[in-house]
């Protein structure tokens, strides 16, 4: 997993182009209190503050636990909901490493609501997206 130090350059990054923050957000619990403190309202204490995602498997975990809502906001073609879940696992990806991150470069190309994007992700993750997949695939709910 990528160090306190990068995710915080990230962080930085993102800032301007992530607008409503989902990738943001999901690179704070990254971060432990010392490193994530600069950026928390003022008064946060440690015992306050969980860090959710520590390493590689803590990643993959919350990839796989969040992979039932995505296809649900793609399937019932939700379009800002479908793209949030998009942000959310670039994010993730990222903090996996740059040879993961590359595999999918083109997580911009959103269309049918990010399905075939979800799709990538599941085999990466070794899961079967057809649990989840309608085989619908459109951009409008037309």
């Amino acid at each position: 997993m990528r160090t306190q130090e990068e995710i915080i350059e990230r962080i930085k990054d993102l800032k301007g182009t992530d607008f409503f923050g989902f990738q943001i957000y999901e690179l704070y619990l990254a971060l432990d209190h010392e490193h994530v403190k600069p950026f928390l309202k003022e008064g946060v204490e440690e015992k306050d503050w969980e860090q959710t995602i520590k390493n590689d498997e803590d990643v993959k975990k919350t990839m796989i636990d969040y992979m039932e809502f995505a296809w649900e906001k793609a399937n019932n073609c939700r379009g800002i909901s479908a793209s949030r879940s998009i942000s959310h696992y670039k994010a993730w990806l990222w903090l996996l490493g740059d040879v993961v991150f590359n595999q999918f470069d083109d997580l911009e190309d959103y269309e049918y609501y990010g399905k075939d994007k979800l799709v990538e992700i599941c085999v990466f993750l070794g899961i079967d997206s057809n649990k989840w997949d309608d085989g619908r695939r459109v951009n409008s709910e037309d």
